[in-house]
């Protein structure tokens, strides 16, 4: 009977923790989201660039924007969101070393934005691999270091802006599905909870 308590209370703290990990996932990617957004829009406007400004061609940086997200499992989305944020958390801080030395030198107050957005990028990437390990589910593996090649100036200008749209676009889809997995862990809890229950009427 006390084993049984004890594997009850085990199986109640690791489904708590988890859904803790989720919710402050879903947390963090929401802030994400709702600065990469604002920082968009002044991005454009300091660098002079159009609303209409093609970013396809713009190779590097990993985009949100795929249909075959609805065909992943919940691990692969994990694992690529965690690839993902780590990639970002990278390219953003090249953005931002790029800000500092050439774009806009004096403009601290668009720094310090940028440093909040690149401390909130690697705690999620870095929640983002808890989760996977929690779980048991294997890492992406580590992105190789590439050699930055020099770009030119407008090139800088168009490369950062795609970083922080792309990073907009991950962060509001990595809020749904830490949502929908934080959900699904609690109505799987809730479940085994009413299934103890009614064994223990018997």
């Amino acid at each position: 009977m006390a084993t049984g308590v004890r594997h009850d209370a085990i199986e109640d703290n690791i489904s708590f923790a988890l859904s803790d990990c989720y919710a402050k996932a879903e947390a963090l990617a929401r802030k994400v989201h709702s600065e990469a957004k604002q920082i968009t829009e002044s991005y454009r406007e300091k660098q002079g660039l159009s609303q209409d400004l093609n970013l396809d061609s713009i190779d590097g940086v990993p985009e949100s924007g795929t249909s075959k997200w609805a065909e992943l499992t919940e691990e692969e989305r994990l694992r690529e969101n965690a690839a993902a944020f780590a990639a970002l958390h990278r390219l953003l801080g090249t953005v931002l070393k790029e800000q500092q030395d050439d774009l806009t030198p004096g403009d601290y107050k668009f720094h310090d934005a940028l440093l909040s957005l690149l401390a909130k990028v690697e705690a999620l990437a870095e929640t983002t691999k808890q989760l996977l390990l929690s779980l048991g589910h294997v890492l992406p593996r580590a992105e190789e270091e590439r050699e930055e090649e020099g770009l030119r100036y407008f090139q800088k200008k168009r490369r950062g802006y795609k970083v922080i749209v792309e990073l907009s676009g991950w962060a509001l889809r990595a809020v749904r599905d830490f949502a929908r997995l934080k959900r699904r862990n609690r109505r799987e809890a809730g479940g085994k909870r009413e299934v103890k229950k009614r064994g223990s009427r018997r």
